[in-house]
């Protein structure tokens, strides 16, 4: 049965977890909640079990917090949450009503979604004519990865059920040269080989029911068809980069910036 264990704001992740006194296993997750105004917010395995952490430095993080507890609970997952009891009260007032599969934008929430993908994947997904999750692709035979990049950072595995977004700025393309690698590569500014970047309708996706919030991630389950929701996708082959070092910020920015120029619709810039 999932539930949620509270903890101090002291608590750190040790290898033995202290409500059953035993090493974790899948069924279990870590939020925190800290002032923290370094970071807004980040996520990775801890000691065997896969931590987020929100800083109140992030817009809405109230938001965030019950996203991430609710996703969590619907998967039957242990959560040990270390937050302050204002907090939380704080956390569930603003929250009362809403939904991690709210049917439409939140007042802080781009009306753009972007998805980036290497040249391979981006080939399949114009034979395909939809996105797909990592799991059907694996099923079809379309990869023959053995795990996907995520399970580098401890993602549980019914993460791979979804199609990751982003709402612009350069983390997609961080993910794409990840891939190349077959590891973990957080630098933005060395040369790469660029896939394609493309650009969905968030609202749509929403108010078709079809958008998933967990906190960290935004994402759509299974899979997403090209024809109704995609607005453009940008390739090197689309994007001027003449005198420019191809790297993931170089061909990120680029890439939001002829997209807000065809569609008069600013993106985030991280």
């Amino acid at each position: 049965m999932s539930g949620i264990h509270f903890v101090d704001g002291k608590f750190k992740p040790s290898y033995i977890n202290p409500i059953t006194g035993m090493p974790y296993d899948v069924n279990w997750i870590f939020l925190e909640v800290t002032d923290d105004d370094s970071y807004n917010l980040f996520s990775g395995g801890n000691a065997n079990v896969l931590r987020l952490a929100i800083s109140k430095k992030c817009d809405s993080w109230q938001y965030r917090v019950c996203d991430f507890i609710e996703y969590e609970l619907s998967y039957g997952k242990h959560i040990i949450l270390s937050i302050s009891k204002d907090d939380y009260e704080d956390a569930k007032q603003v929250y009362k009503e809403h939904s991690f599969k709210d049917n439409f934008l939140r007042p802080y929430e781009k009306n753009i979604l972007v998805h980036s993908t290497t040249l391979d994947g981006f080939k399949s997904i114009l034979q395909d004519k939809a996105l797909k999750s990592w799991n059907m692709l694996k099923q079809e035979g379309t990869i023959n990865e053995s795990k996907p990049i995520g399970a580098l950072l401890g993602d549980h595995e019914e993460y791979s059920d979804y199609i990751m977004f982003t709402h612009g700025g350069v983390t997609g393309e961080i993910i794409v040269n990840s891939k190349h690698h077959g590891r973990i590569i957080m630098s933005k500014n060395e040369e790469y080989v660029p896939g394609a970047r493309l650009y969905f309708d968030a609202e749509l996706i929403a108010k078709d029911g079809l958008l998933i919030r967990d906190g960290g991630h935004i994402k759509v389950k299974n899979n997403l068809p090209l024809e109704k929701y995609l607005m453009w996708y940008a390739t090197i082959d689309n994007i001027d980069m003449k005198g420019l070092k191809i790297t993931p910020y170089n061909f990120a920015m680029e890439s939001d910036k002829e997209f807000e120029r065809l569609f008069s619709i600013e993106l985030e810039k991280r």
